[in-house]
């Protein structure tokens, strides 16, 4: 008797350590794993957001020193998306006229390239000083006609067309009012920045006026200039200086492109440009969003905040280093 209850007791004590040592929860290394990545990807975010969010590594061995008069800079290999210089790259700014290329990328979201488009009373949304296409109400041209009045002249006439225009085809609705489809077409706009990764930018007019709300950053502007590079239609467009067109109406126009770079009687002139473009606004000064291909890759550079003159000149300046590198 003495015998079992000794080994009763012993059990029972046995028992009751393991039961203390079950009711504490061992440290999960999955756990501990989650909060040491959320501590560096916090860290590295802050990091990023101040120096240089660009996807991939940035190539130091390619990177170039340049001063430029721009208050916002990006100067990109878009082959390999390494930074190769950077000036307060996602301070948020006024986009001006480059807005038009997040336009264009949208718009082709939702239409194809012959679709043709009968311009209305949407033209006279148009701020007074606004660059234009010189559309009259009636004139019905394909999509891919207005595109060119969009990003050559810069027409802002054209942006609200095909602004107004896509709005109703993506609603379902030729009823809407233009403000009503202008509103439709921009939600689609910023969801179609966000998608492409310009996640801190926000676009209220589809020609980028000046506009309370709006706001983008060089970063950005150089990821929407990647994607229309990648657009057979886009690209094609702002590689030309010149581009002739007889409308669906009849109507025959010929546009220069806004970009000096691309032209050949300029003394900004530069051969290896080829496009993109340009902007200009009370709030983001003289703008310039250009790419060129250099030694068989293709760069981008974004010039916000900058003069007339500079905006091109500066650009040529940083080609020409990576041109020498």
């Amino acid at each position: 008797m003495c015998i079992a209850l000794c080994l009763l007791i012993a059990g029972a004590t046995f028992g009751a350590v393991n039961l203390l040592k079950g009711s504490k929860s061992p440290p999960s290394p999955d756990n501990g794993i989650t909060s040491s990545n959320e501590s560096y990807f916090q860290e590295n975010h802050k990091q990023n957001e101040a120096v240089a969010p660009v996807p991939g590594a940035v190539d130091s061995v390619g990177s170039i020193s340049v001063d430029v008069a721009a208050k916002n800079v990006v100067v990109m290999n878009a082959d390999t998306n390494t930074l190769l210089y950077q000036k307060s790259s996602t301070d948020k700014i006024a986009p001006a006229s480059t807005a038009k290329m997040i336009t264009a990328l949208t718009v082709l979201d939702y239409c194809d390239s012959e679709d043709e488009m009968t311009v209305g009373t949407e033209i006279e949304l148009i701020h007074e000083d606004s660059s234009r296409a010189w559309l009259n109400q009636g004139d019905v041209l394909t999509v891919r006609q207005l595109l060119v009045a969009l990003l050559l002249p810069s027409g802002n006439d054209a942006a609200y067309t095909l602004a107004v225009n896509t709005g109703k085809k993506i609603a379902g609705d030729s009823r809407l009012t233009n403000e009503q489809a202008i509103n439709v077409f921009m939600d689609k706009v910023n969801e179609k920045a966000h998608m492409l990764g310009a996640e801190n930018s926000n676009f209220v007019a589809p020609e980028g006026y000046d506009a309370e709300g709006e706001y983008t950053t060089a970063y950005d502007l150089a990821i929407i200039a990647q994607a229309c590079l990648d657009d057979p239609y886009i690209s094609e467009i702002v590689a030309n200086y010149k581009s002739y067109q007889k409308w669906v109406s009849g109507r025959e126009v010929t546009y220069n492109n806004s970009n000096e770079l691309l032209n050949p009687n300029s003394q900004y002139y530069y051969p290896e440009a080829i496009g993109l473009k340009t902007g200009a606004s009370t709030l983001a000064g003289n703008c310039l969003v250009s790419a060129a291909v250099i030694n068989g890759k293709t760069y981008i550079c974004v010039m916000m905040g900058s003069t007339v003159d500079d905006r091109f000149t500066d650009s040529i300046t940083i080609y020409d280093k990576i041109k020498a590198h």
